[in-house]
């Protein structure tokens, strides 16, 4: 395997820079070699800076010769089978079957070989090579070898065609008069090549298979392919005729090509009809494929390629039409292939398809429109530009996924796909129905542009998961096919909670909470992030931001919720409905960042919420709670909660420093133009709410660390008794003594702020109460 850069996958030595003087005394030695066998090998030689592959199954070779002699006969025997040859990704040669019999006059010391008895069989194609061939010093070869069939059939001509080939050959019945010839003469050098002419004639061939009622008749071709020498540049390909009639319909090709790879000047003509229904009457189709339809051409294009580059169409020669009417191709292992119609018209500047109307299977596609630049494209591989208006009535992507690829969420159901840089269409599609893994879009349309390696969206409405959508954005493959960046600003409208969740593989990472609400959302999205080969989002690159609304919003089985109930001994809290949800976010470094907003819980009073959730679930909130009909105290109206952990197991830290403060303040409130001797009663009952609140947190405190030590006894506990050992055992029984010592210390600090904390709260609501 060679690479573009020329780097090739056996030079794995690393290189030897130490110097040594050669030994340049004459040797003794002599090497015989009586046979050397080569049995069942299989060989793939791929050099992409050639664009060449070469492939073989099975080889055997057979060989013998003296080595080390000045002249010698070197014989060789070879036979492969499943050979292909490859080049500019043509294949030139496809499954054949190859078979030698060589053998060399060797002049080893000037590096000249001749050949003397040979045959090369290819297929059922025998041929002869006679002439020589020098390796010369300063690296080309000189040759001067000519290739001849002299008993060639056009049986043996068709044995080239890997399909014929392999369908019953043997009992082929063919006639007709056909002459095959080559030579090549002189020095192949880099850039630089020998003189070569290839030569091709057939006339008045016919072949039929014998179990068949039809035949393809008056078969005439000529063919030459000249070089004079020196430049590749110069090859001439003339193929004036090619003609056949093929069960009553004719068919012809003429083709003049030059300048092959400077300024390509060719001229090509078709003309012909082809019956798909009568193929079957020709060839020996498989019980499960059926063939209908017409196909008909009459096309004329003749230019240079600088001509077409410079858009001067006025000196482009194209015309003629091709049209399909009734087409069917049905067969087991695909979907049945309907054309129902489809109309090009060729002109120098452009491809008009006037109309195409397709089916596969029960997927339907209309289109028509133009595309230009269409011969630079097809022959050196230039941008192909076009515009189409397509429509379909039920279009089922994953009918043209493989298996492989239909995988369970529809994000990473396929791989990463890489747009052609030298496509440009602007397409403005009309979708009744699109189905993607388990995904519906209904009334699709809009306009997509492919350009340069990318896909952008231009206002794309559509129907989806009982909503509806607009998007925009972008799919760009320009920079690094193999992950893709993804640019997207979406409008959701009226979209149900839980189906977003099951449906979107992003909606679990940046919004796992939705597989539990109940209801309908509306969202204005932006997210930009890098695909991976999976075509999942990397979250590590992904950065968002966007506004959730809802009107209405049902909240159970959600374990923050359940938490914060219990924290607060109130039930309602685990479900209830939130009503005008109106939700900023922003996404970036991994986490979901949601600016304070207000959830109004109905009858429960409303609640403000800020902080962040990481796409690994932890969370870190704080929750500013109204609490209408507080068992904490009735001066307490809200309460401040962090909530910390993750979604699934959440942890709730209640701010009781604000307690005091608001038993103070509505305590104090509640009195405000009423009689002065009430303000005592209302100041002793605000200090005795404070000292309630210290007792309970010193309580809470000491609760805990009891259950610290009492956790660091059981430990220690069943730390010695699972030692017999006496050593180990006193071993065990210091550990343990260390980590109950460790818990009682963690637990007097966890009470000694408690207590800290407790006086504080009497202090301040004291000083409150005294100003």
């Amino acid at each position: 395997h060679i690479l573009e850069n020329g780097k090739a996958n056996w030079d794995i030595t690393k290189s030897d820079e130490s110097k040594t003087d050669e030994d340049t005394t004459d040797s003794n030695f002599r090497l015989k070699l009586k046979q050397l066998e080569i049995k069942n090998i299989k060989i793939v030689y791929w050099d992409e800076q050639a664009k060449m592959k070469v492939a073989t199954d099975k080889l055997d070779v057979d060989l013998s010769g003296d080595f080390t002699a000045d002249e010698t006969v070197i014989k060789t025997i070879l036979s492969a089978s499943n050979a292909g040859f490859e080049m500019d990704d043509i294949p030139y040669l496809s499954k054949a079957e190859i078979t030698g019999d060589i053998r060399l006059d060797a002049d080893l010391k000037n590096s000249k070989f001749t050949l003397k008895e040979n045959t090369l069989t290819l297929n059922a194609l025998k041929i002869g090579v006679d002439g020589w061939l020098a390796l010369l010093d300063d690296g080309s070869t000189d040759m001067d070898i000519k290739l001849n069939a002299p008993s060639t059939q056009f049986k043996d001509i068709l044995s080239l065609i890997p399909a014929i080939y392999a369908k019953d050959f043997a009992s082929i019945k063919t006639s007709g008069t056909v002459s095959l010839a080559a030579a090549a003469k002189g020095l192949m050098k880099g850039d630089t090549v020998p003189s070569f002419n290839v030569k091709l004639a057939v006339a008045d061939a016919t072949f039929q298979y014998p179990d068949l009622p039809k035949s393809i008749t008056n078969i005439s071709i000529d063919a030459l392919i000249t070089n004079p020498g020196g430049s590749s540049d110069l090859t001439v390909i003339d193929v004036p005729k090619f003609h056949l009639n093929m069960g009553g319909n004719p068919f012809a090709l003429n083709l003049h090509a030059s300048h092959l790879f400077s300024d390509l000047d060719f001229a090509l003509g078709v003309v012909g009809k082809i019956d798909l229904n009568m193929i079957k009457d020709i060839y020996p189709l498989e019980n499960d494929m059926q063939l209908n339809g017409i196909l008909n051409t009459n096309l004329k294009v003749a230019s240079r390629m600088s001509t077409i580059e410079k858009e001067q169409y006025e000196n482009v020669k194209a015309e003629g039409t091709l049209s399909i009417a009734n087409m069917l191709v049905k067969s087991k292992e695909t979907s049945d292939i309907q054309i129902n119609d489809a109309t090009l018209n060729f002109t120098p500047r452009a491809i008009d398809l006037s109309s195409l109307n397709v089916k596969i299977g029960e997927n339907d596609i209309a289109a028509s429109g133009k595309l230009e630049n269409f011969i630079a494209y097809a022959l050196k591989d230039q941008t192909l530009k076009g515009s189409l208006n397509v429509k379909s009535n039920y279009l089922n992507l994953n009918d043209f996924m493989s298996e492989s690829d239909a995988q369970t969420e529809t994000e990473s159901s396929t791989a990463v796909f890489e747009i052609p840089k030298n496509i440009s269409f602007m397409l403005n599609g009309n979708f009744q129905k699109v189905l993607f893994d388990n995904l519906t879009l209904e009334n699709v349309q809009g306009q997509i542009i492919v350009n340069g390696g990318k896909v952008d969206m231009k206002n794309l409405e559509m129907n989806a998961l009982g909503g509806s959508m607009n998007v925009n954005g972008s799919y760009d493959t320009s920079v690094n096919p193999q992950k893709p960046t993804v640019n997207v600003a979406l409008n959701v409208k009226q979209v149900a909670f839980a189906e977003a969740f099951k449906t979107f593989e992003t909606v679990k990472k940046i919004a796992p909470i939705f597989e539990t609400l109940g209801g309908r959302f509306s969202t204005t999205f932006n997210m930009n992030t890098a695909l991976g080969s999976d075509f999942t989002p990397d979250f590590t690159t992904l950065t968002a931001s966007g506004l959730l609304q809802s009107s209405e919003v049902n909240v159970q089985n959600l374990s923050v919720m359940d938490a914060l109930a219990g924290a607060l001994k109130n039930d309602k809290l685990k479900s209830f409905n939130v009503k005008d949800l109106n939700l900023p976010f922003t996404v970036a470094d991994g986490r979901v960042n949601t600016k304070p907003f207000d959830v109004k819980m109905g009858g429960l009073g409303n609640m403000n919420l800020s902080g962040t959730m990481g796409l690994d679930q932890t969370v870190d909130y704080v929750a500013k709670v109204d609490l209408p009909d507080s068992k904490i105290s009735s001066y307490v109206k809200n309460l401040s909660v962090k909530i910390k952990g993750t979604l699934t197991s959440p942890k709730i830290e209640l701010d009781y420093g604000s307690v005091a403060s608001q038993v103070v303040d509505n305590a104090l409130s509640a009195v405000t133009g009423g009689a002065v001797e009430n303000v005592a009663d209302v100041v002793n009952k605000a200090v005795e709410e404070a000292q309630k609140q210290a007792d309970k947190l010193v309580a809470e405190a000491k609760t805990v660390g009891d259950k610290l030590v009492a956790e660091a006894q059981k430990q220690a506990d069943e730390l010695v008794a699972k030692t017999s050992n006496p050593l180990a055992k006193v071993a065990a029984e210091k550990a343990g003594k260390a980590l109950v010592d460790e818990a009682r210390k963690k637990a007097d600090n966890l009470n000694a702020e408690a207590k800290n904390q407790a006086q504080k709260l009497i202090d301040d609501t004291k000083a409150k109460t005294q100003k």
